[in-house]
């Protein structure tokens, strides 16, 4: 669309995110201002007079035409085309502040800020969990992690994931797409340095998407990242989630060593974690470090029922994993979750190589090694007893 287009009723500022990046270390002297713009685009950074204008938008309000000059007014219509700037006041991405950056990493800020834009703009509700703002309450001294988590609403976490695409990312292939059991989406970026994980879910708690996510926003609290106002979980809820993420097992693996000490301490940095891991049905799966942080309480009444993911996730082999993940998923997901597993398509197929480290770009290469480990897989299985866990032990 051209300048003239439309009039102008004032000239606005608008962004996805922003930061005033003056006097960070991450930046060259003369970058003042990282912002990302209103449409799918990359970052970039405004300096001396273009950044003192996008400045006197956003702090003296937004510009009638004749408060601005003739060369402001091209350098406006400039970054009109750039989605930075808009005609309209009331603009659903106009921007009344411009914060400093809180993190270390301040295109990692600007993630947050980006996923929350284009989830604001769907309507899709999202909690970000893990990451820096489990250093903010105070659950763990690391800052932040290389990826960005969110809990999103379990029946638009597709839509949401298909929208990122348009930023920079694209999906991970999964051969369970569609499937019960497929709890996350892995967004890969294709320009910025971090990944996007989407869950419908978090594993290990016996409540059903729909009611764990309803809990989970119901006490949420607001936070801001690179301008943009996100949900995080409460505190208490935070330790629980973050206390089951440090936990979870991982198929043909024991827990790893440490895992245990973690949780205890996640739980108790929090206070009324164990009111919460009670309220979200964590209990069964936290029980040894509930019980390590308070022997006296009888938890009884709340270990019952299995952790949702948890059955699968402890088996010794993926062949194994994957028959009881499946198991209760209607006839026609489940013939195409095993026929893209057994005989996985180009992506899925290259993908499982990435994961696992090999470098190849030939496909026929990939699905024969995934074919392979998958009869390996039910070799061991065959040989295997029902119920024994990946350390050799039985449940």
């Amino acid at each position: 669309m051209t300048s003239t287009a439309s009039p102008v009723i004032a000239w606005t500022a608008i962004a996805a995110g922003v930061l005033d990046v003056r006097a960070s270390p991450a930046f060259g002297a003369e970058a003042e201002i990282l912002i990302l713009p209103a449409l799918p685009a990359e970052a970039f950074c405004l300096t001396s007079i273009g950044a003192a204008l996008w400045r006197r938008l956003v702090e003296d309000g937004p510009l009638a035409p004749h408060h601005v000059s003739s060369a402001e007014r091209a350098l406006l219509e400039e970054m009109e085309e750039h989605a930075i700037v808009a005609r309209d006041p009331g603009h659903r991405a106009r921007v009344h502040r411009i914060d400093r950056a809180t993190l270390s990493s301040p295109f990692h800020e600007l993630v947050h800020a980006l996923v929350a834009h284009v989830a604001g703009e769907r309507g899709i509700r999202c909690v970000f969990i893990k990451g820096p703002t489990l250093h903010r309450q105070g659950l763990r001294t690391r800052e932040h992690s290389g990826d960005v988590d969110l809990w999103c609403a379990p029946d638009r976490w597709d839509d949401l994931a298909d929208a990122l695409q348009a930023w920079g990312w694209e999906r991970e292939p999964h051969p369970w797409r569609g499937a019960q059991a497929h709890h996350t989406i892995t967004m890969k970026p294709t320009s910025w340095g971090c990944e996007i994980d989407v869950h419908r879910r978090m594993p290990g708690l016996t409540l059903d998407d729909a009611d764990a996510f309803a809990l989970l926003m119901r006490d949420a609290v607001a936070v801001r990242f690179a301008g943009a106002e996100v949900l995080v979980p409460r505190a208490d809820a935070h330790a629980v989630l973050a206390a089951l993420h440090a936990v979870r097992p991982e198929i043909g693996r024991p827990r790893p060593a440490g895992a245990h000490a973690v949780a205890v301490d996640l739980l108790t940095r929090a206070t009324g974690s164990i009111a919460a891991a009670r309220e979200m049905g964590a209990v069964p799966a936290l029980l040894d470090e509930l019980r390590e942080i308070d022997p006296g309480t009888d938890f009884s009444q709340d270990a019952g029922g299995t952790p949702r993911d948890w059955e699968w996730r402890r088996q010794p082999t993926r062949a194994r994993a994957y028959l009881i993940a499946l198991r209760d998923e209607p006839p026609l997901v489940l013939l195409r979750c095993a026929v893209r597993s057994l005989w996985a398509p180009d992506d899925v197929a290259l993908a499982s190589a990435r994961r696992r480290g090999e470098p190849t770009t030939s496909v026929v290469r990939a699905r024969y090694r995934r074919v392979k480990r998958g009869i390996s897989d039910l070799a061991r299985t065959v040989r295997r007893p029902a119920g024994t866990e990946a350390d050799g032990t039985r449940r």
